[in-house]
């Protein structure tokens, strides 16, 4: 047989001004440092465009081949590249006024690897 327990209800509570919470640690740094999302896409944008010029001027791609390899390289969609380079046509006409080489994306992006 199965025995019922009963729930006692009549707990003592803390008064509200007893009651103390802890507060968060105030951040560090200032929030002038913190960078937002949308500059953090726009870099990556930047950079984005960059590569493309750099796969189709330099490399000499086909545009299929170029949003592909692009695509794997950001971890993006088709479309996204679309967009960026709709977005930032005005930075990408620079780059194809100036004929812009390897050594000046080798300073500007260093991470990348920009053999030719």
């Amino acid at each position: 047989m199965q025995r019922q327990f009963e729930l006692n209800l009549d707990v003592e509570t803390k008064s509200p001004d007893r009651a103390k919470r802890r507060r968060a640690r105030p951040d560090m740094e200032p929030t002038s440092l913190k960078t937002s999302r949308q500059e953090h896409v726009h870099r990556r944008n930047m950079e984005m465009i960059t590569r493309y010029y750099y796969w189709t001027e330099i490399r000499r791609r086909r545009f299929d081949d170029v949003i592909r390899i692009l695509s794997e390289e950001f971890h993006v969609e088709d479309r996204t590249i679309s967009n960026a380079l709709l977005d930032l046509g005005d930075y990408l006409n620079g780059l194809y006024r100036d004929k812009r080489d390897v050594k000046d994306f080798r300073k500007e992006y260093p991470g990348r690897n920009w053999e030719s």
